[in-house]
């Protein structure tokens, strides 16, 4: 992951909800999908606090690389306003716009970055500064239903057990709600919530714990993806990134 990304997955990351909501600051929805005969769409920013805050939204292209998120900086699409301030209890429509073509045959994927900026000494209170990552999911030309293409495997990656998960598909995949069942049908959690997105052409790698090592000796592992539940066969590894 770049500099710039980190420390950006915070709520909109973390929270499978229509809203996220922290501080004052609402935010919704926390994911957006551009079809490829829309050029526009548009995110609403929500002052629920007693005081006045000021807002910045940036746009970030979204890949990934070695097994992690990486963000940086793009053009492709612009918003309107990028900059804000919002009075108690007012809202704010934010127009993501694309700028060019949309993709030909697999969705391209962007990072919406909301800001609260922190307040300055004349205006007194606690400077905390809150950010949240929204996804921008913009379809391709091809017409054909987008759908993730997923292969599961576990591998060593510096002494810990990880999941690694390739999307060889067209559209992206949220992976979410991961157990691990025994023989003897005994489900034990591995992640509660979202474990993240593999993007279309991407690999993704996540530590699982110790707990894990039981899936090289019968266990089977069980997920959500794209809110369907999903029993994937392992692929064991010994390799490391």
């Amino acid at each position: 992951m770049s500099a710039v990304a980190a420390g950006l997955w915070l709520a909109a990351t973390l929270l499978p909800f229509s809203t996220v909501l922290a501080s004052g600051l609402q935010v919704t929805p926390v994911s957006l999908s551009l079809p490829a005969n829309q050029a526009a769409s548009g995110l609403w920013l929500r002052n629920t606090g007693d005081a006045s805050l000021h807002a910045q939204v940036r746009v970030y292209r979204w890949s990934q690389e070695g097994g992690t998120d990486r963000l940086e900086p793009s053009r492709a699409l612009v918003v309107s306003p990028p900059m804000m301030q919002l009075a108690a209890g007012a809202s704010q429509l934010v127009r993501v716009i694309r700028t060019g073509a949309p993709p030909a045959t697999v969705e391209a994927a962007y990072r919406l970055v909301v800001n609260e900026l922190p307040k300055t000494a004349s205006e007194g209170g606690l400077n905390f500064v809150l950010r949240y990552s929204i996804p921008v999911f913009v379809q391709p030309t091809g017409g054909n239903e987008l759908q993730p293409d997923l292969h599961w495997s576990l591998v060593r990656d510096g002494g810990h057990m990880s999941l690694a998960v390739r999307n060889r598909g067209s559209g992206h995949a949220q992976i979410s709600a991961v157990h691990m069942l025994d023989a003897a049908g005994h489900r034990q959690v591995l992640k509660k919530g979202l474990l993240g997105y593999v993007l279309p052409g991407q690999e993704m790698r996540w530590q699982l714990g110790t707990a894990a090592a039981a899936l090289n000796s019968g266990a089977a592992l069980q997920a959500r993806v794209n809110g369907e539940t999903v029993t994937p066969a392992l692929v064991p590894g010994a390799g490391s990134r």
